[in-house]
């Protein structure tokens, strides 16, 4: 059998040296890390130890640090939500409190001492209701809409001023979920609740520079940009347009007239082919020099062309669809009823004590006007309306009535803002109360200043100008020189006698009709010798509010006099209204807070489990710790003992 010689070889010094050395860094590194573990309670403390766990502990951390913030919103919400109901529950004690003075003083056995001390009550209930309606959560106001760092309410001028909006507070509960959790002043008081709607269409003029974002569309959709195909048979000729990139009119009618130049066309007035603003000034014109042209869509879900108003044509000229500029801001003066312009003078406003006469001639743009405005000093707020199309004027004091009027000019009537105007209706006079009248008989009698008499049946009138035109019809069947209008200089209805007579202008009553008092019209003229008669204006514009409710009752019981108790009763009737609106609003309020208290003990659980999940993929088992530790620590003191006897120097180590 053949020996295979073994060769002896012997390990030097320095290797073992290196080696042990080696083993000793990975033990005592082994037990940092474990020292490390026990000490911070996480199972890993550096995402190279444990990638996998590392990341799945990330993910969880950003879901539970979500779920947290949603805990945290959810929280104060709910809180909210409870404070809020609390308010309302106190607005209706004492709206209950005042109904019940209302209903005891309404008795003709109570002296006017006794109303006089329940007035005072009164009183004191609105200045509770103010305060309730400044109420604060954590800093912020509960009835302020979304201005919540100052106090909505004031009492100011005899009324109670409403400076929140009707803007909503949401919160973030879950992907996509922002539910509302407040109430404003507006819906909870009425504060907001009555305005002039403007009722002229202030029709502003289509320009280049009118932003895409600001048109209602031929379809009164907006306008949704995309391709169009323009084709033309005389030359014949087809080319696409891109118009997503467009911003205005003039950058539309840039596009379209670029690509027919590059289609090979001449453009431009005249040439072959032209993209313009209609004559209307309301759209877009396409003209061709020859044949016919014709726009359609590009693609099944094409909405462009129908959006401009040039869907279709095959004609010489392509008339396009009214785009309806909106009403913007910066829509200068000049630009309104078509382009046509208005000549803007003065206006007057009256608001309970307060009065101003508004000079609107330095105006540029619908901006400036409603700042003139806004800026009078007569508690009221000019806007743009919802339709984009005219302006709102809107009483912020409720307790006073405000009057829109002219002030020598047309300018309140071709604002479309002034509080009476021919289209008022009756029904909408006195607060909604109407015009009282006689059927079939004459409800009223205009004695003239030469003796002779106008007598005036309103059947069917069912607005001012109804009225009017039925005054004018009875003075000419009468032969009388009698002619009615609206006033130019303050509000109401105007007569003017032309009879030449020396007697007195004035107004009577008919068949027990009322309509006289429902349209301001129980006077005489100012002085024997004046030849018009001016009535008062019955469409005073005051928010039905709480607080509107309370100061009338409050006028009611001081006022006394034969008709105390009717104005006591009908105090009571609208805050007995206003009891009904707040119970249902309390119920509205404690269905979102049974929800979000619901949502809040959802949520509670998600995160502890949420936690749990990430304790279990973060933090460190300690038994399972403590032994690993023991073992590194073991290892390395037998380590240290190995080393100790490996390194003693023998003579056949040195050899």
């Amino acid at each position: 059998m053949p020996i295979t010689s073994i060769n002896i070889t012997r390990t030097s010094f320095n290797m073992r040296t290196i080696s042990l050395l080696d083993s000793l860094r990975r033990n005592t590194l082994r037990l940092f890390l474990e020292q490390n573990r026990i000490a911070t309670g996480n199972k890993f403390n550096a995402p190279s130890e444990d990638p996998v766990g590392a990341s799945r502990a990330v993910r969880l951390s950003e879901v539970l640090e979500r779920q947290e913030q949603i805990l945290a919103n959810i929280r104060h919400a709910d809180s909210f939500l409870a404070a809020t109901d609390s308010a309302i529950a106190e607005v209706n004690d004492l709206l209950i409190e005042a109904h019940s003075i209302a209903s005891e003083m309404v008795s003709s056995t109570a002296d006017q001492a006794q109303r006089d001390s329940m007035a005072e009550l009164i009183l004191g209930i609105i200045n509770q209701l103010v305060s309730v309606g400044n109420r604060t959560y954590d800093g912020v106001h509960l009835f302020g809409g979304q201005q919540t760092t100052s106090p909505p309410f004031a009492q100011d001028y005899g009324g109670v001023e409403y400076l929140g909006d009707t803007r909503m507070l949401t919160t973030h509960v879950d992907f996509g979920q922002d539910p509302q959790i407040n109430l404003t002043g507006a819906e909870l008081f009425g504060a907001l609740s009555s305005q002039v709607f403007g009722c002229v269409d202030l029709d502003p003029v289509l320009t280049e520079d009118t932003r895409l974002a600001d048109l209602k569309g031929a379809a009164g959709l907006g306008v949704q940009l995309g391709l169009i195909r323009v084709s033309l048979d005389s030359p014949e000729t087809t080319f696409v347009v891109d118009l997503t990139e467009a911003d205005t009119v003039g950058d539309l009618i840039d596009m379209i007239n670029a690509a027919a130049g590059e289609a090979g066309l001449t453009v431009g007035a005249g040439d072959q082919f032209n993209a313009a603003i209609n004559a209307g000034g309301d759209g877009l014109e396409i003209t061709v020099s020859g044949g016919a042209v014709t726009v359609s869509e590009v693609g099944d879900n094409g909405k462009t062309a129908r959006d401009l108003g040039i869907l279709g044509g095959g004609g010489a000229t392509i008339d396009g669809g009214d785009l309806g500029p909106r009403l913007t801001a910066m829509t200068t003066i000049d630009m309104l009823f078509g382009g046509a312009g208005a000549v803007l003078e003065s206006i007057r406003i009256e608001n309970g004590s307060l009065a101003q006469t508004i000079d609107l001639s330095g105006a540029a743009t619908v901006q400036e006007v409603l700042n003139l405005i806004n800026a009078a000093g007569v508690q009221v707020q000019a806007k743009i309306n919802a339709a984009a199309t005219g302006i709102d004027v809107v009483n912020l004091m409720s307790g006073s009535e405000m009057h829109i009027s002219e002030a020598g000019g047309t300018t309140a009537d071709l604002l479309g803002i002034r509080s009476l105007h021919g289209q008022t209706l009756l029904s909408e006079l006195n607060h909604g109360r109407g015009v009282r009248i006689t059927d079939g008989q004459a409800d009223f009698r205009i004695l003239a200043k030469d003796g002779s008499t106008v007598d005036v049946n309103l059947d069917g009138a069912a607005a001012i100008q109804d009225v009017l035109d039925a005054i004018n019809a009875a003075a000419a069947a009468a032969g009388v020189a009698l002619t009615a209008s609206l006033a130019t200089t303050g509000n109401g209805i105007r007569i003017e006698d032309a009879t030449g007579g020396a007697g007195w202008l004035a107004v009577e009553r008919l068949n027990y009709s009322a309509a006289i008092d429902d349209l301001g019209l129980n006077k005489s003229a100012d002085s024997q010798a004046a030849t018009e008669l001016i009535g008062d204006d019955p469409n005073g514009i005051e928010p039905d509010s709480v607080f509107s409710a309370l100061i009338a009752l409050h006028a009611a019981l001081v006022g006394g006099g034969e008709s105390a108790e009717q104005r006591i009763t009908l105090a009571a009737e609208r805050i007995n209204r206003f009891i009904d609106q707040t119970n249902r609003l309390q119920g509205v309020i404690g269905a979102r807070s049974k929800a979000m208290s619901t949502r809040l003990e959802h949520t509670e659980d998600a995160v502890v489990a949420t936690r749990a999940l990430l304790s279990e993929a973060k933090d460190l088992d300690y038994n399972e710790g403590i032994t690993r530790f023991q073992q590194a620590q073991m290892t390395l003191q037998a380590n240290l003992m190995t080393a100790s006897r490996m390194l003693q120097l023998s003579l056949l180590d040195y050899l």
